[in-house]
């Protein structure tokens, strides 16, 4: 039974087809590239998946059971979701990375906080900063952080490296890869870099006009410079 499957998924907003006809499915451990033009439909289809839009059409499941069925809550501990324009609660740090102990009510783990802060390239006291107090590019990794502390089964990460520079980027590409080794977390990401996609994914998801032009093997996709059109 695959992990995820998405089964003849139409969108339409407002009479407009964001998504239509998309049928795919994801097997546990896979790291798919999500790639296409802007306004293809990849953000629509992570916020489906998280339950934060619903199909017009077709069902998600999860474990084979319909996403609609779970509790939000209960689905979103399962399927972690970084959203491309970081969204942090609160006014502190350390109320962002304190959360996921409370959800999972357990004690705060501080020495865990501090293992991921280093390998996203944070300092230490970070934690006791506020929000507004972050570059965006910090803000995005503690994001990131705040995801991976909940030890979701699934990640959906949306362009999760847009404000960092090179360096940091290659930074949060170790970390995310050393997660699926160590963890086997199954990691769906949306990036126009197109360089990322190859570093990082084995399969590439490319959808053009809402619809499915191409999922498969990474390498079959850039030797046949799918990657140009």
């Amino acid at each position: 039974m695959p992990l995820l499957e998405l089964v003849n998924i139409r969108l339409a907003l407002q009479e407009k087809t964001i998504l239509d006809e998309l049928s795919f499915q994801v097997d546990s451990g896979d790291i798919i590239g999500l790639l296409g033009t802007s306004g293809s439909g990849k953000t629509s289809l992570f916020r489906m998946i998280n339950l934060l839009q619903s199909p017009t059409q077709g069902t998600v499941l999860y474990r084979g059971k319909d996403t609609l069925t779970y509790q939000p809550t209960t689905l979103r501990r399962e399927i972690g979701y970084v959203f491309q324009k970081t969204y942090l609660f609160g006014d502190t740090i350390k109320e962002n990375l304190i959360y996921p102990y409370q959800l999972l009510k357990q004690e705060p783990d501080f020495q865990e906080i501090t293992d991921y802060l280093a390998k996203a390239n944070l300092p230490q006291d970070i934690i006791t900063k506020k929000i507004n107090e972050l570059s965006g590019g910090e803000q995005q990794r503690i994001a990131l952080i705040r995801s991976l502390l909940v030890k979701p089964h699934i990640l959906l990460l949306d362009e999760v490296t847009a404000s960092l520079d090179e360096e940091n980027t290659l930074i949060i590409e170790k970390l995310i890869l050393d997660q699926h080794q160590t963890r086997n977390v199954t990691i769906l990401f949306i990036s126009h870099n197109t360089q990322q996609a190859e570093r990082l994914a084995q399969k590439i998801l490319y959808l053009a006009k809402g619809r499915i032009s191409f999922y498969g093997n990474k390498g079959e996709f850039f030797e046949r410079g799918l990657n140009n059109e």
